[in-house]
């Protein structure tokens, strides 16, 4: 089970569909999402932000993108910002992009949009120590 999961994606419309396959799946306890990228790093910094299990984070995205925020995040609060992982969830196929995500240690996954069930499935089994 993924008790909390974070979603940091500019796009309204994708973060309903997700909410919609999170529900069905019954994988996740708590989900907290975000457009913006710096109200993130503002919720992580609260004195009652929850232990993060898992982050989706999208890469392109507006005033600050992915790989921004991922650069931010760990300079603020360590590598340990997730408790197990951050999940790229974008549209970019850039071997570019995928390399550069690779070089952080925190990224665990990179998956191509949209977010579908067995993603959820594989994250929940990276977080259990399982092979995906």
């Amino acid at each position: 089970m993924i008790d909390t999961l974070m979603i940091v994606d500019d796009n309204a419309l994708d973060q309903k569909l997700y909410a919609r396959i999170i529900a069905r799946s019954g994988l996740v306890g708590q989900v907290h999402s975000f457009v913006m990228a710096e109200d993130a790093l503002t919720f992580l910094a609260a004195p009652t932000c929850p232990v993060i299990d898992a982050v989706l984070l999208d890469i392109n995205m507006p005033r600050m993108n992915g790989f921004e925020f991922l650069d931010a995040a760990t300079m603020r609060f360590g590598s340990g910002f997730a408790r197990a992982a951050v999940i790229m969830l974008t549209t970019s196929m850039s071997e570019h992009d995928q390399q550069r995500a690779a070089g952080y240690e925190v990224v665990r996954d990179y998956i191509n949009k949209p977010l579908r069930p067995e993603h959820l499935e594989r994250i929940d089994a990276l977080l259990q120590g399982r092979a995906a």
